[in-house]
């Protein structure tokens, strides 16, 4: 599912969250050690999101398959993982304020997956995740030339690389050694 597919469902069907809210939300919960299926995803999506549990029941198909895709790009060995953002056709402020959301909404996920404040780290997890926290608060304000969108192209990568450190790190071995097998149902 892209962005736009995920925006269109989300505004269709009159979702209060966004696409890189919602993305954002299902990867922290996931690199927060939780796998999720049928009714235990629905429960976790209602309780996580701020949209009626009408919507999410109409949508649900559809979320899961988002889930299972997110899922499948977190324990990929190749490190396919990428936050989901707007195409490099949208404008910059648009593709800063998305990551933003995004990584806000992975916070809220590892936050919603049971994640405290005490969790056991390593330095360079918890570094991330400190990092995460400030790069929630971004904002824009430049001209939108060439540097910012190299400065946005490297913290895009580091968002991404960040959300598989915290990912693998959290995840079960099961998780990492046999992506994919037997963890939705």
């Amino acid at each position: 599912m892209t962005f736009d597919e995920l925006a269109r469902l989300l505004e269709v069907e009159g979702f209060e969250e966004t696409a890189a809210e919602l993305h954002g939300i299902l990867c922290g919960r996931l690199a927060g050690g939780e796998r999720l299926a049928g009714g235990t995803l629905r429960a976790a999506l209602v309780e996580s999101l701020e949209s009626d549990e009408e919507l999410i029941d109409n949508a649900l198909p559809e979320l899961t398959r988002l889930y299972q895709q997110a899922l499948a790009a977190l324990t990929d060995s190749s490190f396919a993982f990428s936050p989901l953002l707007p195409e490099d056709d949208a404008g910059l402020d648009a593709r800063v304020a998305a990551l933003s959301v995004w990584t806000q909404g992975f916070l809220d996920g590892l936050v919603d997956a049971g994640l405290a404040g005490d969790a056991d780290l390593s330095e360079d997890a918890a570094s991330a995740l400190g990092d995460l926290v400030a790069i929630a608060r971004a904002g824009f304000e430049g001209e939108g030339d060439n540097d910012d969108e190299a400065d946005f192209a490297e913290l895009v990568e580091y968002v991404r690389v960040a959300a598989i450190l915290i990912f693998a790190e959290l995840a079960s071995p099961a998780d990492i050694a046999a992506p994919g097998s037997d963890t939705l149902h």
